[in-house]
């Protein structure tokens, strides 16, 4: 997808979160996931991951959809939540899977070792920060925050994986989904500090960092879908993982 059209589209997809209602948004998001897994064939490997993760923004949709009609059933919300944020972090366990199984990857340097180790130290310093904030509170929420968290950062640090190991592939071509997913988790994983850390800056600004992760993540199927679309008479297409 050029970059001037993904910009346009996050772009789109942030304005409807922020302006119209984040459940269209939401739904978006589940389209855009269910369009990526449609593009590959019952066999095809990555078609599961892709799966995994449109269940997973679709139990999103549908806990904060009940949340809003039925307030009196908040724990069934926050469960719901609970399990869709472990099904996402098991989608991107999936495509790492995926990708390494391919033999079409990239070797690891040093440097890209040394970055992604540093990432990680970030996510679980985070999450360690989430937990001794959440730890004392010992309810429902509390649970919802501290697996949100955790699940974030293995999103965040697996797509990093997932976006060094293709990045040389067709001129980065492949690495734009994983990119997405990037920046999905980095800022659900700030969105997860925020309303763990009673900090006046970080939650005036969960509402933009939220969308913006969700415009990422739902431009993630969408990347992936146009990379497999049918090639243009005359050219011929190498297939994406």
């Amino acid at each position: 997808m050029p970059r001037w059209l993904l910009a346009i589209l996050l772009a789109a997809l942030v304005s409807v979160r922020l302006l119209a209602d984040p459940l269209i948004a939401e739904l978006l998001a589940v389209i855009a996931a269910c369009l990526a897994a449609a593009c590959f064939t019952a066999g095809d490997p990555p078609r599961r991951p892709w799966i995994l993760r449109a269940l997973a923004l679709a139990l999103v949709l549908v806990a904060h959809s009940q949340i809003r009609l039925s307030p009196a059933a908040l724990h069934l919300g926050l469960a719901l939540l609970v399990l869709a944020n472990l099904l996402g972090a098991a989608a991107i366990v999936g495509f790492i899977q995926v990708v390494r199984r391919s033999g079409l990857t990239a070797p690891l340097t040093t440097l890209g070792t040394a970055i992604l180790g540093g990432l990680a130290l970030a996510a679980a310093g985070a999450l360690a920060l989430v937990l001794v904030q959440v730890a004392p509170q010992a309810d429902a929420k509390a649970v919802v925050i501290a697996v949100s968290t955790a699940c974030d950062a293995v999103v965040f640090v697996g797509a990093a994986l997932l976006l060094r190991l293709v990045l040389p592939l067709r001129g980065g071509l492949v690495a734009q989904p994983y990119a997405l997913l990037v920046l999905d988790g980095l800022c659900y994983l700030v969105a997860d500090l925020g309303l763990a850390v009673t900090s006046p800056a970080l939650v005036a600004a969960i509402p933009y960092v939220s969308a913006i992760g969700g415009a990422a993540g739902a431009s993630a199927g969408l990347a992936q879908a146009a990379l497999l679309r049918p090639p243009r008479r005359g050219r011929v297409r190498t297939p994406s993982a």
